[in-house]
Formats: structure tokens, C-alpha cells, sequence
């Protein structure tokens, strides 16, 4: 259910910029962005309490950053039990990949450097990789600019027609209105657009097929949108700004970044 936003500009003085929307059961405990991990030195993230990994990691020594979202098909439970999927952030920030075929759930993985961004997914079957290509690219389950998944058809081109953040989120960094994207003045390069687009769409109802911001129960649990993130990345610097929602599912006044 997850959304990730995210932009490759080689030559801007902030490479990759990053805008993610986080969905999970609302009665799993997590913990916002910090250094969570001892054993994995500068490496922050927004850690799962019930599993131990992260949803969104970053390391600042190698300005790594890596966001994992689930997919919907069904692996089959290897020997041993499942690994959890929060260890693939933690691994990919840290330079470490895995030999052998994967041992979690069906995953797509974002992993970002100020070099390049890397889509990988595991669908039980194929674990496959590629390079995205400079531009804005939305992810969602499906992958990256999927146009059958109605939310990347219709908040796509809204995100490439809005002005691409140019500065590191600042702890400010939301507007406090709902209100359509900007197109000139002092919010160019600023994460303002990016974020009037985010507030655009909260006026959609939670189960909406083209909503971004979700609630759904399954299996007699509730998912819902729990927490929107900001990243910046440039050699020697990651910035990552973090704000859970106070109503899961639902944006609805100013966030409290932090």
C-alpha cells in the first residue's frame, strides 16, 4: 500500500529527493527515524518494534538511503520461516546484498545514492533489478509509473508538473492548508509543490482506488497511512524529515516534522 515519490536530477545540488507515504497495521508499534541499530553505525531509520528492521533507512557515512514496500503475491514460506522484509533497507544502506534468493515476503526496494536510484523487486518467482532513469518516478506495490495502478496514473503527472524540491526539507517544511500545486514565486525549487500535491489528494476518500493517503481493513486488521517522510541526498549529507500522521489515514492540518 505504501507510496514512494521520488526524483533523480544528477546535476542539482541535491541529487535524489524523496517523498514517502508509509502504510501498515495501525496496532504494530514502530518507532520514528533514529539510530535504532548499534551494530550499524550511522545508519538511522523508521524501525519496526515487532520485527526489529526498518521501513525507510538511511546511513550518513555513504549518504545510502533505501525504502522497502510490499507486494501482493504470495511466496511460499521458506525452511526456517520468513525473514523479515525490514531487513532490506538496513542491508542495502549498509553495502551488504544477499547471495542467495531472498527468504521474505514479495518486495519492491528502493535504494537511492547521490549516484543513482536502484528499483529491485520479489515476486516469490524473480528477484530482478534496474536503474531508473533521471526524472520524478512513483512507486507503488506494482513498481515504479505503473499506469494501471489508478494512483500513479493520476498523481504521476502531478508530481512532473510541479516544481521539483530543490533544498533540503526543512523541520517546517509543510504547509498548513490544502491547496493545489504551486507554479511560481518563492515556493520554486522548495518542497512546497510536493506537498501541496501530497494535501491535494487527502481530499479523496481512504478507499478510493486513485487515493494516496489509505484505510482498509483486511483479514479483520486495519491498514491505514501512518507517517509521511522527506529525503534529501547529496554526497556527505542526508537530510530525512519525518512526521507521523495524528489520524492514520488521513491528513488533515499542519504536520509535526521532525
Amino acid at each position: 500500500m505504501c507510496t514512494v515519490v521520488v526524483s533523480l536530477e544528477p546535476d542539482s545540488a541535491w541529487p535524489v529527493v524523496l517523498l514517502g507515504l508509509r502504510d501498515e497495521a495501525v496496532d504494530r508499534p514502530w518507532d520514528s527515524p533514529g539510530a535504532w541499530w548499534p551494530e550499524l553505525p550511522g545508519v538511522r531509520g523508521v524501525r519496526d518494534r515487532e520485527a526489529g528492521g526498518a521501513w525507510l533507512a538511511v546511513d550518513d557515512a555513504s549518504s545510502r538511503a533505501a525504502v522497502v514496500l510490499n507486494r501482493h503475491e504470495q511466496v511460499a514460506e521458506p525452511e526456517g520461516g520468513y525473514t523479515t522484509r525490514g531487513v532490506l533497507p538496513l542491508e542495502a544502506v549498509s553495502g551488504r546484498t544477499r547471495a542467495q534468493e531472498p527468504t521474505t515476503r514479495a518486495f519492491n526496494l528502493v535504494t537511492a545514492s547521490p549516484d543513482g536510484i536502484r528499483f529491485t523487486s520479489w515476486d516469490g518467482r524473480t528477484l530482478a533489478s534496474h536503474d531508473l532513469r533521471p526524472g520524478v518516478h512513483m512507486i507503488t506495490h506494482e513498481g515504479p509509473d505503473v499506469a494501471t495502478v489508478p494512483r500513479e496514473l493520476r498523481w504521476l503527472p502531478r508530481f512532473r508538473e510541479a516544481f521539483r524540491p530543490e533544498v533540503a526539507p526543512a523541520p517546517d517544511a509543510a504547509p498548513s492548508g490544502v491547496a493545489p500545486a504551486s507554479s511560481a514565486g518563492d515556493d520554486a525549487g522548495s518542497w512546497t509543490p510536493w506537498l501541496d500535491v501530497l494535501r491535494e489528494s487527502s481530499s479523496l476518500p481512504t478507499d478510493d482506488d486513485e487515493a494516496l493517503f489509505r484505510s482498509d481493513e483486511v483479514d479483520g486488521h486495519r491498514y491505514a497511512s501512518l507517517s509521511v517522510s522527506l529525503l534529501a541526498l547529496r554526497p556527505g549529507e542526508v537530510v530525512l524529515r519525518h512526521a507521523r500522521l495524528p489520524h492514520p489515514g488521513h491528513l488533515e492540518g499542519p504536520l509535526d516534522w521532525q
